[in-house]
Order: C-alpha cells, then sequence, then structure tokens
C-alpha cells in the first residue's frame, strides 16, 4: 500500500511538472531607446527584467537604491503592528 502510494505521488509529480519543462527559456532584449533589459518567451510574453536586488535592469536606475531594504524595514513595520494586535486581543479575552 506505502509503496503504491510513493509511486502514484512521484507519478503526480511529473506529470504536473511536464507543462513547466516544455516550456523554452526566454531571451533577453535591450530596447536601444532607453537601455532597459527585457526577458522575452517565444510564446509572445515580456517583461522587465530586475536585478538581484530588485531595482529594474535599466542604466539609470542606480543599483543601491534600497529596494530590499526598504521592503525589510515595511516588513517588519507590518509586523510588529501584527504583534501589538495579537497582544491586544490576548489581553481583551483574558480579561475575567
Amino acid at each position: 500500500m506505502n509503496r503504491s502510494v510513493q509511486w502514484c505521488g512521484i507519478a503526480f509529480l511529473m506529470v504536473a511538472a511536464s507543462p513547466a519543462m516544455a516550456l523554452d527559456q526566454p531571451v533577453v532584449w535591450r530596447d536601444e531607446d532607453t537601455g532597459c533589459a527585457y526577458l522575452l518567451t517565444p510564446q509572445g510574453g515580456i517583461a522587465p527584467r530586475h536585478r538581484r536586488d530588485g531595482t529594474l535592469d535599466c542604466p539609470d536606475v542606480a543599483a543601491s537604491t534600497g529596494v530590499v531594504e526598504n521592503m525589510g524595514r515595511d516588513i517588519a513595520r507590518g509586523l510588529d503592528a501584527l504583534q501589538r494586535e495579537v497582544e491586544r486581543l490576548r489581553e481583551r479575552y483574558n480579561r475575567p
């Protein structure tokens, strides 16, 4: 029983991953006017290319614009607000 479940799971994962494996890799294209990089898919899709730090891959965008740092700060603020709200609700429900 256990062996057949494992094989069914493996077969399901293979079938589920097959559409993603059938896609061709996107091609990087640079616009001559702006110098920005875009990803072109063989299916006709286009998307802006981003650097590792989250900024657009354009020559006029500075590499150290702090997108990741700002995102981390925003997430920390959100977690602090969530923690305060949970504490407030805990105090509200623990009152006799």
